[in-house]
């Protein structure tokens, strides 16, 4: 059962990687081409806008993930307590070894949901570095108004 549990965070892990190196990639281009010609930054303001809706929706959805795992780690939470608890339990435990051995249950749930947290904030510190692109390419617009460079 811990294997099965292991490889699914694996898949989840190494699924989180390839977006973050998509976004890494993504800026990395995307502040390359703020030094494009006249003619191309509205074109680049555009990407820059698209590729920040993309970024909004992933930190939608992984969100909604985090949602409904909420009560899934809550219910757990709860058996475990039961179960630790109960007259039935194996274990005489007091408050502080129950707490413990509840953790030590729930560990890969909430390990599943710190990574989850851990890539949230990186798609928003993405989704802020994307902003100031666009920040800087509406600058540049600016500058080529006020200096009749169109």
């Amino acid at each position: 059962m811990a294997g099965l549990e292991e490889e699914k965070l694996e898949k989840i892990l190494n699924t989180l990687k390839e977006t973050e190196d998509y976004w890494n990639e993504t800026i990395t281009n995307m502040a390359k081409k703020l030094s494009c010609s006249s003619k191309d930054v509205v074109a680049l303001q555009s990407d820059v806008l698209s590729q920040r809706q993309q970024i909004n929706e992933q930190i939608k959805a992984r969100s909604y993930d985090l949602y409904k795992m909420m009560p899934k780690i809550k219910s757990a939470r709860k058996q475990r307590f039961e179960y630790y608890a109960g007259a039935l339990s194996p274990y005489a435990t007091n408050s502080s070894e129950r707490t413990k051995l509840i953790e030590w249950d729930l560990a890969t749930l909430d390990h599943k949901k710190d990574i989850l947290d851990v890539h949230i904030e990186f798609l928003r510190e993405s989704m802020k570095v994307m902003d100031n692109i666009g920040f800087a390419i509406k600058n540049k617009i600016s500058l080529y108004q006020l200096t009749d460079m169109e």
